[in-house]
């Protein structure tokens, strides 16, 4: 019996996909450079199923000795998947990146760990200033047409400690968010320092988010933060309430 037209189609796309993957990286990445201007590689070798960089720029972040190998399995749920090694700041960092064959990012698996003052400086909140070191897995991310994308996953912040423009001990802060119809749900703890926090937080794609918490005072804290709690929280046998809304 003679193959369908179908057959030597998928024969001939997989024949050219493996071909494509299997070429030198530094030779086919320009290729690609025009529809990624955000992304710079250095230092590339091997090919783009498996192979690295010294140094991949995605402004504002900067990751060293990176590595990457494909993941073809994924092609069959409709992904192009690639599962990323480097390092951030010195400290290593993973995850699975790519797209949809419609085109859309892929993000998931996200693993690592950065300072928490880095963190706020790549946001743009260079005001203020922190101190101890965030943790983080981001299991999955979804992507809107437009807007901020939702994100399901946990993050731990130890040593916890907010230095400037006041001085307030934290401890350690965990928070574990959740996606609810392309909404970034989640809920947050922070035990062992000046201010013992449960609260219940929402970011929408818009940038839009809430911050409904309730908050005790455990030890001495600034007296910039004792007015803003005394002025826009409600306080009710030893505990602070505070619904807190706002846009990015």
């Amino acid at each position: 019996m003679k193959p369908g037209w179908r057959s030597v189609l998928v024969g001939t796309v997989a024949y050219l996909l493996f071909l494509l993957m299997a070429a030198p990286a530094a030779k086919v990445w320009p290729l690609f450079q025009s529809q990624l201007k955000d992304i710079q590689l250095a230092g590339i070798e091997g090919s783009l199923w498996s192979g690295k960089a010294a140094q991949l720029d995605v402004s504002p972040l900067q990751l060293k000795d990176v590595r990457w190998s494909f993941r073809p399995f994924d092609l069959f749920v409709g992904r192009a998947v690639f599962k990323i090694h480097g390092q951030l700041q010195a400290q290593r960092i993973k995850a699975k990146v790519g797209s949809t064959l419609l085109g859309r990012p892929y993000l998931s698996d996200l693993r690592g760990r950065i300072s928490a003052n880095d963190l706020f400086y790549w946001l743009g909140l260079k005001q203020v200033q922190l101190d101890g070191q965030l943790d983080f897995h981001i299991e999955d991310v979804e992507w809107p047409e437009s807007g901020l994308p939702a994100m399901a996953g946990n993050a731990w912040w130890s040593s916890a400690r907010l230095v400037s423009p006041v001085e307030l001990v934290l401890g350690r802060a965990q928070l574990e968010t959740q996606i609810e119809d392309a909404v970034t749900r989640g809920k947050l703890e922070t035990i062992g320092g000046a201010l013992l926090v449960q609260a219940d937080v929402e970011l929408k794609p818009d940038g839009a988010y809430r911050f409904n918490a309730n908050i005790q005072q455990k030890g001495d804290v600034p007296q910039a933060v004792s007015k803003f709690l005394s002025t826009f929280a409600e306080y009710k046998d030893g505990n602070y309430s505070l619904d807190w809304a706002d846009k990015l």
